[in-house]
């Protein structure tokens, strides 16, 4: 018995260490960006894929720079925290407000799982 559990803690410490070198935690992929359009639904590009219809790509620019990045999968239109991102990448759009993203990898290429919108820097903040 106990020499299951030592090979059973040193897989696990093995796992957790390799699972430590790929996967990084609050990794800025968007810096004070604004959002140029938003695309919800069944998108073959985004970085986790289409998510059955769920996928959320928003697209944005800085400093005559332009891209797009893509919710993460667990952050699409059918997850809750979504929901959430969904409508403050909304109001980022509809008011201009600059945009800040995190992601869990080097690249960001699982999509982002933070997101923040700041105040307005110029004008009246979209309103009328």
């Amino acid at each position: 018995m106990q020499t299951k559990f030592i090979m059973l803690a040193l897989s696990a410490a093995l796992f957790s260490a390799g699972a430590s070198a790929t996967y990084r935690v609050d990794v800025k992929c968007l810096d004070e960006v604004t959002l140029t359009d938003i695309h919800a639904g069944y998108i073959t590009t985004a970085k986790s894929g289409p998510d059955l219809g769920n996928a959320v790509v928003i697209s944005w620019e800085k400093n005559g720079q332009v891209g797009e990045t893509s919710f993460n999968i667990f952050k699409n239109l059918n997850d809750y925290p979504g929901m959430g991102f969904f409508d403050m990448a909304m109001l980022a759009l509809d008011r201009g407000s600059p945009v800040s993203a995190w992601g869990n990898d080097a690249t960001c290429s699982t999509g982002i799982h933070q997101f923040k919108i700041g105040r307005p820097k110029f004008g009246n903040g979209g309103a009328a």
